[in-house]
């Protein structure tokens, strides 16, 4: 894990809430809602971010603040190699428990929803889009001790689950540089 920059919780809620506009976690009351959400989100004013931000993440606002106001958060390389993906666990949900035999891994999910992909449907979609790299990777948020991990997916795992199949077990290569920018929060 190579770290960037320092960055705001407000920019980690940002990029945060931008991954999840197009997802089915956010439900605008009209579809160009979405297009109008991201201009908001883009637009380089604090304001108009933070409504955008508001909207976005209603339904994640619990783990939102669950989150401690102290942890120091930085933009960050996340290398797509075996050593550093399998140091990736998923929160300790009943989805995730189900999805990774109890282990909470990432990786695990990875090859359990690779055998049964009915095992999560939306994982296996995800899986298709980012085969047709129609994906986007930014909102990534793993948080950590330090910046080797063991880390912790507070955002994404179901991106990270889908990169795993793809670029581990089934050996294509659709991440540029085999890396993507995430934001890492560490305590």
């Amino acid at each position: 894990m190579k770290l960037i920059e320092k960055i705001d919780r407000h920019e980690v809620l940002r990029r945060w809430a931008i991954g999840e506009v197009y997802s089915e976690f956010y439900r605008p009351l009209y579809n160009s809602g979405r297009e109008e959400t991201m201009d908001m989100l883009l637009s380089g004013n604090h304001y108009l971010e933070k409504e955008a931000i508001a909207q976005v993440l209603e339904f994640k606002q619990n783990l939102v603040d669950s989150m401690s106001l102290h942890i120091k958060w930085y933009s960050a390389m996340l290398e797509i190699n075996k050593s550093d993906l399998d140091l990736v666990y998923t929160l300790q949900l009943p989805g995730w428990q189900r999805n990774t035999a109890g282990s909470f891994l990432v990786a695990d999910a990875a090859r359990n929803i690779r055998d049964v992909p009915f095992l999560d449907s939306r994982v296996t979609e995800i899986y298709g889009s980012l085969k047709n790299k129609e994906v986007k990777l930014q909102g990534i948020t793993l948080l950590a001790v330090d910046k080797v991990g063991p880390y912790v997916a507070v955002e994404g795992t179901g991106r990270l689950t889908s990169i795993y199949m793809a670029q581990q077990l089934d050996r294509l290569d659709l991440i540029k540089d085999n890396q993507i920018e995430i934001a890492l929060g560490l305590y």
